[in-house]
């Protein structure tokens, strides 16, 4: 008998042991799969790992389902019975994630890595703002690589602070002379949103090693603090503004940002020029209001996105004569507007091979147009006409058709947000028919709309498309289509 419970503590041991004895490499893929949370939880589970996470956790998230434990502190959208209550409330909230954070950091042990650091809380200036500076400064000693900061809780669109509100990113931090300026920096990634970023100066070592740059809802101050900003970004290879404000003309040029590959301008509605000039550039999206664009010595910019109301016809027009090297041209914006007003011809785009024309509207206006791009786009491979459209079907009418003209290298045309109506069917039929070389024409009822950067939301096709719309594209597609055209129709 007692060698049996002998034998049956020993083997309990060796269990309760098992989990702490695998490899430290072992161990850390398995906090890094862990909520921040649910890695400070096991603490609790022995002796031995009661400090584990604090050597083993590198991506920090401080946010309100990883921090507060109140369950009336984890929603902003608190039901205030009083005054009084309106500010006691987010006071105690406010305070209870700043103790919590500022008690997790230390502790961690003293050599301890940061990979990355992530902060989605409301913070505004000379609000405990210090609090987050110490924070910053703390991943910085410790090597984070990535930094997101997202300081209002909830996105709003027409988001505009009062001046001197939000909070300012501690830019000095990452100076040659700053409080950690002889501290090497291992910053790749920085994402900020609701904030303001005004580096004075241009000596911003820190931002040296950036490949990375995602700001949204930044207040940037001015063209001056932008372009020091871009003068620190040596390494940069991905930008992108959204919403940005407080500047007017952007200049990405040499010698700053050389290697720059990606950049993305969304909706900064104070811009009214972009400059492009001397750099590697690969591919340019932008959206907002039609504007004022300087593109030289680009070579390699060969893909393009633009979305500008009332733009399309000028991109169409300007931007094969700015950028003969265009290859793949995505444009949307209000061809409400401008599908009646196209005009009879369009410069040669020589080297283009994939179109991607969205938000065009069948049942307001007449696709034929598109007709009249395509003799401008010789070397053509890949169309796609993404389409939006109403349920109202037209009544049978006889179908239109235009002059041949031959698409010799046209070999792939993706049709997507059908509904049958008849100026869809007529555009395709034109395809099937001057198309010399095409394989594959897919017509998908379901709307894509672009949201930037290769991706795209997929919506649910129109209700008349199952009733009448799929039947009618049938019927006559399959009269128009070669043998040797794969036609699909879902």
């Amino acid at each position: 008998m007692e060698d049996h419970s002998a034998k049956k503590g020993k083997t309990s041991q060796y269990d309760d042991d098992r989990i702490s004895q695998l490899p430290c490499n072992v161990l850390n893929a398995i906090f890094s799969s862990l909520t921040m949370r649910e890695a400070v939880r096991t603490s609790v589970l022995s002796t031995k790992w009661r400090y584990l996470w604090t050597k083993s956790l590198s991506n920090l998230t401080f946010d309100v389902p990883n921090i507060l434990d109140r369950e009336e502190y984890t929603s902003i959208d608190i039901l205030y019975t009083s005054e009084i209550h309106k500010l006691i409330i987010p006071w105690k909230r406010k305070l209870a994630f700043l103790n919590s954070v500022d008690q997790l950091l230390a502790d961690l042990s003293p050599d301890h890595k940061i990979e990355k650091l992530k902060v989605h809380f409301t913070f505004h200036r000379n609000k405990y703002g210090t609090h987050l500076d110490r924070w910053i400064c703390f991943a910085i000693l410790r090597g984070v690589e990535e930094l997101d900061l997202s300081l209002l809780e909830i996105d709003y669109y027409f988001f505009v602070p009062l001046k001197g509100s939000i909070y300012d990113f501690p830019c000095d931090l990452l100076r040659e002379d700053g409080s950690i300026g002889k501290i090497k920096s291992f910053l790749k990634c920085l994402r900020l949103a609701h904030c303001n970023l005004a580096p004075r100066h241009t000596n911003l070592i820190g931002f040296n090693t950036l490949t990375t740059l995602d700001l949204k809802w930044v207040d940037l101050t001015s063209n001056e603090c932008v372009c020091n900003l871009l003068s620190s970004c040596r390494a940069l290879e991905w930008l992108s503004l959204d919403k940005c404000y407080g500047l007017d003309y952007l200049c990405v040029a040499h010698p700053s940002c050389v290697r720059l590959k990606y950049l993305n301008v969304h909706d900064c509605k104070s811009l009214s020029v972009i400059e492009i000039s001397g750099i590697n550039l690969e591919k340019f999206e932008y959206k907002g209001y039609k504007i004022s664009f300087v593109f030289s010595e680009v070579s390699r910019l060969k893909t393009v996105s633009i979305h500008a109301n009332e733009g399309v016809v000028w991109a169409l027009s300007a931007l094969p004569l700015d950028l003969p090297q265009l290859e793949t041209l995505l444009l949307y914006g209000s061809f409400y507007a401008e599908a009646v007003i196209v005009p009879k011809e369009f410069p040669t785009f020589s080297n283009l091979k994939l179109l991607s024309i969205a938000e065009i509207p069948t049942n307001e206006c007449d696709l034929l147009w598109i007709a009249t791009l395509l003799k401008a786009t010789p070397s053509l491979q890949r169309l796609e006409l993404h389409i939006h459209s109403n349920d109202n079907m037209e009544e049978p009418r006889e179908i239109k058709r235009l002059p041949r003209c031959l698409h010799d290298y046209l070999k792939e045309v993706v049709i997507t947000g059908t509904c049958g109506h008849f100026s869809e069917i007529e555009f395709a039929i034109y395809i099937l028919n001057n198309a010399a070389v095409l394989d594959k024409m897919m017509i998908d009822p379901h709307p894509r709309y672009y949201t930037g950067n290769g991706k795209w939301d997929v919506l649910h096709a129109c209700d008349s498309w199952k009733i009448i719309g799929r039947k009618r594209v049938l019927e006559h597609l399959t009269k128009e289509a070669s043998s040797q055209t794969v036609l699909m129709i879902l």
